[in-house]
């Protein structure tokens, strides 16, 4: 539990009476051409480093690249003007700690950067609590800027990491949730229509996000394993049906389309045109994950490819497509 003082929304709002906030992402190597798709879908703009700073709320925790979330609260050149917003603001907050987010750009020794943390929280009322806090003040140094927000980093990403059914050939939990994060943008009213589903993993993800989507696959078998694995975490397992992708009537405003490319039996390159194809008939809007491009036959059959990026699992390299 915390309060703060009222003369808040007079001092720390910015531009429209909106506050900042900082981004703060973390991406292997492998991981950063999916992570800048994700990026430019949520913000419409190109990723320039780890730190992004812009007044869009995002809730970062739908983000398996985002370790956290700073809501800044005052911002400045100098530090002691930092200190001097914190005793005018009167704040008192209850089992709270201070912590410096250190970062790649701009290097504060550890000894200055302990120090300056004491210094924000000597005027802060309240009671401290550094194993156990309720809020995480943060401050933080990039390039010549002074931040201080509140702090958030509840990594919930990975909750479906260990569902009863999974298979090797499957996408990887952050990749299924970026590709979640690529076919919504920050529309999470979008109907969504996983059609070759398999054991349900996008579908689990989505779901998570509190998104409309719903699944199919044409395999008894593995239908009924993605209902298994949607029980055991609590949603309506009747989600995903068993149902040919050519049978479908209803429309979408997104398909997400994880290609068959014959794990388990023969799937020719003609088959997946027709799979292809159905997709203008029940959606708007494409992701295509393939393991070859098919750039040339979405174009031919009247998609504009939004935005692409490459995954690689293994010696496997996947391509993920957004088009309408």
């Amino acid at each position: 539990m915390y309060t703060i003082n009222s003369q808040d929304n007079k001092n720390v709002r910015k531009e429209g009476n909106m506050f900042k906030y900082l981004y703060v992402y973390n991406y292997s190597p492998h991981e950063k051409d999916l992570c800048e798709m994700e990026f430019r879908c949520i913000f419409h703009e190109n990723m320039k480093s780890k730190y992004h700073i812009t007044t869009q709320d995002f809730d970062y925790t739908r983000s398996g690249y985002i370790r956290g979330k700073l809501k800044i609260l005052y911002e400045n050149s100098c530090f002691d003007e930092i200190v001097h917003f914190i005793e005018q603001q009167n704040y008192c907050f209850y089992d709270f700690k201070v912590i410096y987010l250190k970062n790649e750009i701009t290097h504060v020794p550890y000894r200055e950067s302990l120090e300056k943390c004491k210094k924000i929280a000597l005027p802060i009322a309240g009671l401290v609590n550094m194993h156990h806090p309720q809020i995480i003040l943060a401050l933080t140094k990039i390039n010549q800027i002074w931040y201080f927000g509140i702090y958030e980093n509840n990594m919930i990403w990975n909750q479906h990491q260990d569902k009863p059914y999974s298979y090797s050939h499957s996408l990887a939990l952050k990749d299924a949730r970026a590709v979640m994060n690529i076919a919504l943008g920050n529309d999470l009213f979008k109907t969504v229509v996983d059609p070759c589903c398999g054991i349900g993993t996008v579908v689990l993800e989505g779901l998570s996000m509190k998104a409309n989507i719903v699944g199919f696959d044409i395999n008894k078998y593995v239908a009924y394993q993605a209902r298994l694995n949607l029980e055991h975490y609590g949603y309506n397992p009747l989600l995903i049906q068993r149902m040919d992708m050519k049978e479908l009537k209803q429309t979408y405003d997104v398909c997400i389309l994880d290609i068959p490319y014959g794990v388990y039996s023969p799937f020719t390159y003609q088959q997946q045109c027709e799979l292809l194809e159905k997709t203008r008939e029940i959606a708007g809007e494409l992701v295509l994950i393939s393991h070859i491009s098919m750039n040339d036959k979405l174009i031919e059959i009247g998609y504009h490819i939004e935005n692409q990026a490459t995954i690689q699992k293994g010696s496997f390299q996947r391509y993920i497509t957004y088009c309408k």
